[in-house]
């Protein structure tokens, strides 16, 4: 079962960059489409911890609330609006998957010592891999404004995968706590920026509850179930290593659910992903990163 928790993190987390791409092609805004994900989750999870009577101290709601603003509403928003101006999911997921780099580079600099020889090689490799399908899709995708958008949000949940390292969820809250609390602040910011732009109406069709459906069940219960359950487990480094696997995911799903184009590139490109994803998984790579561990926090550097 454990074995099984990467595989389901990775293919959930690549339906968000379908479902994304289903909801542009309803002709709905990125904002609205987003709105209307959270309404239904948040619903739901409120319903799930008022019949659990949970309740939440001030500090465990500030911290998930940073959390889900960071990991949940900037980083989707980007996905969306990049969807929304055209770049395909395997582009997307790409990008997003440079993640990895971000955390592994902070980490190193907390640490105050360099990666390694192993851990160069992933990089390099992710990076490598990352670069060979982007620049491939750019020219038929949303150019880089787009991805510009996608970079954007990366950060921000590069930033919520270390700050939620950094600080443990407290005793007597579980995944479905935080889950309730970072869904409910992604909705407050969507509804007003919906509002604010007048998006908040659906579209009148069935396509777009559809990918409403997909987009609640696939990314958010999966993906980010599993995104919590393997930081808890096993680190920001493992979780982020694990999304580059994503890109030849998302870009074969989407080239046969929304025949998307899948560039000839994208298979080397995977190939050095998955070189990436193995150097920086290494239990030499986490040695070397060891020393992080009191900094950044108490399960940082855990094995896989």
């Amino acid at each position: 079962m454990r074995a099984l928790l990467p595989l389901g993190f990775v293919v959930f987390w690549s339906s968000g960059f379908v479902g994304a791409g289903m909801a542009a092609d309803t002709g709905a805004s990125a904002n609205t489409s987003l709105f209307w994900r959270y309404a239904v989750t948040t619903a739901a999870l409120l319903v799930i911890a008022i019949a659990r009577r949970r309740r939440y101290s001030r500090a465990f709601l500030v911290h998930e609330i940073v959390l889900g603003v960071l990991g949940q509403a900037v980083y989707l928003s980007g996905v969306f609006h990049g969807a929304s101006l055209g770049v395909p999911a395997g582009t997307s997921a790409l990008i997003a998957s440079l993640q990895p780099v971000l955390v592994a580079v902070i980490i190193s600099r907390i640490a105050r010592q360099p990666l390694g020889a192993r851990g160069v090689l992933g990089l390099a490799a992710g990076i490598t891999g990352v670069g060979l399908v982007v620049v491939a899709d750019l020219g038929t995708g949303g150019g880089a404004l787009g991805a510009l958008a996608v970079i954007g949000g990366t950060i921000g949940l590069t930033a919520a995968t270390l700050l939620g390292d950094r600080k443990p969820r407290p005793r007597g809250h579980d995944l479905l706590d935080s889950l309730t609390v970072q869904s409910a602040a992604a909705l407050a910011g969507f509804g007003v920026v919906a509002a604010a732009g007048g998006g908040v109406a659906p579209p009148a069709t069935a396509g777009f509850w559809t990918a409403v459906v997909f987009l609640v069940l696939l990314p958010f219960v999966g993906g980010y179930g599993c995104y919590l359950l393997v930081l808890d487990r096993s680190g920001p480094l493992a979780v982020s290593a694990l999304l580059f696997l994503t890109p030849a995911v998302a870009a074969a799903w989407s080239a046969l659910a929304l025949d998307q184009p899948f560039q000839p590139t994208t298979i080397p490109g995977f190939a050095l992903a998955l070189i990436g994803v193995l150097a920086l998984r290494h239990p030499s790579a986490r040695r070397d990163l060891a020393p992080a561990r009191n900094e950044v926090g108490p399960r940082a550097m855990t094995s896989g």
